[in-house]
C-alpha cells in the first residue's frame, strides 16, 4: 500500500465534465462545505462567501498564494475557489495542512490547536504513533482511537503532495463527500478498509 493510499479517489470521484448547472453550484457548495467544517464561523463564511461571489477579484487580492500553488490563471474559477476554501480555512484553525513528509511532532502540533478537536472533544496521544510511520499511517490510528465518538480524520484534497487535514463527525464526513463529489472534487474520511 502506498503512502496516499489513504486518500486516493474511487472512480465516482473522479472529475467529470463541467456543466454550466455544475458551475453555477460551486458558490453555494463551496459555502456548504465550509459552514460545515467550521461549525458555522461567521468570520470564515464572509471570507469563502467573497471568494465563490469574484472568484478573479480574490485571485487578484491573493495572487501571490495562488502562485505559490502553481495557480496562475484569474479563469480558472473553480480552482480558485476550492484552493481558497482551504487558504480561509487554515489561518481560521479550523484545518492544517501538512506535507507528505512531515514528522509525527509537527503533525501532532498541528491537529491538537485545530478548532474542531475542542469541539468535537476529541484527544491525541503522542504514544498513539511511531516516528516511523507517516501521515497515511497516523491518519489510520485516529481514525480507528475516534471511532467510539463517531469521528473521524478527514482530507481535503487539493492534487498535490500535502494532506489538508481536519477532524469531523462520521455524518459530517459523509456530507462532506457527497458535497465535494458534486463540484467533481473529493474529500476524505473516513479510512475505508
Amino acid at each position: 500500500m502506498g503512502l496516499f493510499d489513504r486518500f486516493k479517489r474511487s472512480p465516482a470521484e473522479e472529475p467529470g465534465e463541467n456543466t454550466q448547472a455544475a458551475q453555477n453550484a460551486w458558490p453555494a457548495v463551496i459555502l456548504e462545505i465550509a459552514a460545515i467544517i467550521s461549525n458555522g464561523d461567521e468570520a470564515v463564511l464572509q471570507e469563502v462567501a467573497a471568494c465563490t461571489s469574484d472568484p478573479a477579484g480574490y485571485f487578484a487580492a491573493h495572487q501571490e498564494r495562488y502562485e505559490e500553488r502553481s495557480v496562475y490563471d484569474a479563469n480558472d474559477r473553480e480552482e480558485i475557489q476550492w484552493l481558497g476554501l482551504v487558504d480561509i480555512l487554515e489561518p481560521h484553525v479550523y484545518v492544517c495542512e501538512l506535507d507528505w513528509k512531515d514528522a509525527k511532532e509537527e503533525f501532532l502540533y498541528f491537529l491538537e490547536h485545530l478548532k474542531g478537536m475542542k469541539r468535537l472533544g476529541l484527544e491525541l496521544q503522542e504514544d498513539w504513533f511511531s516516528e516511523k510511520d507517516d501521515i497515511s499511517i497516523w491518519s489510520r490510528i485516529l481514525d480507528e482511537k475516534w471511532k467510539p465518538q463517531q469521528c473521524c480524520l478527514a482530507c481535503i484534497d487539493i492534487n498535490s503532495d500535502s494532506y489538508v487535514l481536519f477532524p469531523c463527525g462520521l455524518a459530517e464526513a459523509e456530507q462532506l463527500k457527497t458535497l465535494a463529489a458534486q463540484l467533481g472534487r473529493c474529500i476524505v474520511g473516513p479510512v475505508e478498509g
